[in-house]
């Protein structure tokens, strides 16, 4: 009997492979984007526990959190103060990291000293706490030693913010931020009651990309210019430094400043602490002329624009494109800006 093998053709498997390459190919995409969705929704996340610890601080202490310390208070002049440290260190306790908190010497002599002598901070100041971390952000920070141990530290993705540029403003801090000391220019407490502009419409927390292990990589999108005709910042200060870092290169206006989310525990701008709402969100970071704070921006790896914390404890996705003028408005707490919530 004469039977026939049946199998098949090498056309046959070609054509079967080729219709499962483009399955994949079509499939990988709602993959990326599903697993991005994901992250983001995380970092959302992360920072409403952010701003659930901020009013829980606030329902304690009457006031927010403090972001640091300009001076020791009844010294003046000095600028070396103890209690130089984040925001984020006052916040752990409302955080569920009360142990961590309790480990922390907040009466040693500045950040730097603090965790490079004290063995204690500088196993907080080493320690990764997941919530502060972004998911979207696989940068690794700036992976510097802790003073002379060879414990790396750890980083974060949330600044706290601290306004506008203050050169501008006389030396004041238009956000929310504060500071303990005796400079009565940034060491006004902030409460509730202060932020007249609402807390609807006022930034506190913004998410930034760490920086790249010494690599100075920057992510400039392009930005559309923006020419505010009226209101705040209307042909003012800001927005000239604004122009000048978006038109001219790197040699001048723009720093190579990888050291964005080192020492979480540390009140540094552009380091640990705080960040200015000068820039738009993902524009270049700059630090233009004589600013006295890196104007190190709000930066994200999602795309098309960041999620802020506002004081009310909401949180907002804002897109590249956003107005400057409103831009400017929201990291502000008292300037007494009118905000269209369509231009959000």
């Amino acid at each position: 009997m004469n039977l026939k093998r049946r199998g098949f053709t090498l056309i046959e498997l070609l054509v079967v492979i080729a219709i499962i390459a483009v399955l994949i190919a079509l499939l990988l995409p709602a993959v990326q984007s599903a697993r991005e969705a994901a992250r983001r929704s995380q970092c959302v996340n992360n920072l409403k526990q952010l701003g659930l610890a901020v009013h829980n601080y606030i329902s304690n202490n009457d006031a927010v959190p403090p972001a640091g310390a300009c001076g020791t208070p009844g010294i003046p002049g000095d600028t070396n103060a103890t209690q130089t440290y984040s925001m984020k260190v006052r916040l752990l306790p409302f955080m569920e990291q009360q142990a961590m908190y309790n480990a922390f010497n907040l009466g040693l002599s500045g950040a730097y000293s603090a965790v490079s002598n004290a063995t204690m901070n500088q196993t907080v100041a080493g320690s990764t706490i997941n919530s502060l971390q972004c998911p979207s952000d696989g940068n690794p920070g700036h992976l510097a030693n802790l003073g002379s141990t060879s414990r790396l530290m750890a980083v974060s993705s949330y600044f706290n913010n601290q306004g506008t540029a203050r050169q501008y403003n006389g030396n004041n801090i238009t956000g929310p931020s504060w500071y303990v000391g005796n400079n009565g220019n940034v060491g006004r407490l902030v409460s509730l009651a202060s932020v007249t502009d609402g807390t609807t419409n006022t930034v506190i927390f913004s998410e930034i990309i760490k920086g790249n292990n010494g690599a100075n990589r920057w992510r400039n999108p392009s930005v559309s210019e923006q020419t505010p005709t009226s209101g705040v910042g209307a042909a003012g200060s800001d927005y000239l430094d604004y122009k000048a870092c978006l038109n001219t290169g790197t040699t001048t206006y723009v720093s190579a400043w990888d050291y964005k989310g080192e020492y979480w525990t540390s009140q540094d701008a552009g380091r640990g602490g705080a960040y200015s709402q000068t820039m738009l969100p993902n524009s270049k970071s700059c630090n233009a002329g004589t600013a006295w704070d890196n104007r190190i921006n709000a930066s994200s790896f999602h795309s098309g624009g960041i999620n802020v914390l506002f004081m009310d404890g909401s949180v907002k996705f804002i897109k590249n494109s956003i107005n400057y003028v409103t831009w400017y408005a929201l990291g502000t707490v008292a300037m007494g800006e009118v905000i269209d919530a369509s231009s959000l």
